[in-house]
């Protein structure tokens, strides 16, 4: 197996020949496009075979696949090219992982963290995150837009900071109310970080979320639909245990989709967790707050 600098990796990643194992042997800090920090990586071609990272103990600020594929990458921390983000990070300099039409990519025992996004999918394909951890400062795990075939498996959530509403006034700043109680007397109100774990909109097709323990102060699973978007389908959100401030498991336009088998509390004292399934079959749920989900399945 080939060892490699973050320099011979990036050679290694633009080579559509390419193939086999290669262990990373350091840190790959990010790089400037244009002024911005950029992916410390980015993969622009399709491998023919499988292509391996090992990347061991070391830190990657960035990772970008871009109509590439063909990608297993373990181990490793991966963070965001511009680093810890504040509440006014935003694009894609604090995305930690971008896929864009992108293929067969597997991400395995990784650390993400100080990332706004830690991985945003975009029209791609078979994208796998699997036995990893989501923590430290990030609003959200993993978005899925229009793409099909995503296993988020046997991931942990945990720890994450949470970013609380800001209000400022002449008088003091205020954190953790609501738009119209900052605006009300004439306050300036700055949003945070709501903390979604699984975001999936827009025509994303064959989804298993299973066996993931997730603690979150937002919501855990959940389709965030816009003006617009086109139905899920063939969405299993199975096995998981979930600690959220706001909704566990959401699904609205969903077709032939399945919440089952999953396990709820809260993770706010005086905030419910609760199932809103949508169109979707809810079934052999545990869910103390109640609601929907708890009936047995067919």
């Amino acid at each position: 197996m080939p060892i490699v600098s973050c320099a011979a990796l990036a050679l290694v990643l633009a080579n559509p020949a390419s193939s086999g194992s290669y262990t990373l042997t350091e840190d790959c800090p990010a790089t400037l496009a244009g002024g911005m920090p950029a992916p410390a990586l980015a993969v622009r071609a399709q491998f023919a075979g499988p292509l391996v990272v090992e990347a061991g103990s070391h830190r990657v600020h960035g990772l970008a696949v871009v109509n590439g594929g063909n990608l297993v990458w373990r181990g490793g921390e991966i963070l965001s090219p511009g680093g810890v983000p504040d509440r006014n990070a935003r694009g894609a300099p604090y995305y930690g992982v971008l896929l864009r039409r992108a293929n067969n990519v597997t991400l395995e025992g990784v650390k993400l963290h100080s990332a706004r996004k830690a991985v945003v999918v975009e029209e791609s394909s078979g994208f796998t995150l699997k036995d990893s951890l989501i923590t430290g400062v990030i609003e959200d795990g993993v978005i899925v837009a229009n793409s099909q075939t995503i296993r988020f498996v046997g991931n942990k959530v945990a720890d994450l900071h949470w970013i609380r509403t800001l209000c400022l006034r002449p008088g003091g700043d205020s954190e953790g109310e609501s738009r119209r109680q900052c605006t009300a007397d004439g306050g300036q109100w700055l949003d945070g970080f709501h903390s979604d774990v699984l975001q999936l909109r827009d025509n994303v097709v064959d989804v298993l979320a299973s066996g993931n323990q997730i603690v979150t102060t937002g919501q855990g699973l959940t389709q965030m639909d816009a003006a617009g978007d086109r139905p899920l389908a063939d969405v299993r959100l199975e096995d998981n245990v979930i600690a959220s401030g706001r909704h566990g498991l959401t699904l609205t336009a969903c077709n032939g989709c399945v919440i089952r088998g999953n396990r709820l509390t809260t993770s706010v004292p005086g905030w419910r967790s609760v199932i809103r399934p949508g169109a979707a079959l809810a079934c052999n749920n545990d869910v103390p707050d109640g609601g929907p989900g708890r009936d047995k399945c067919p």
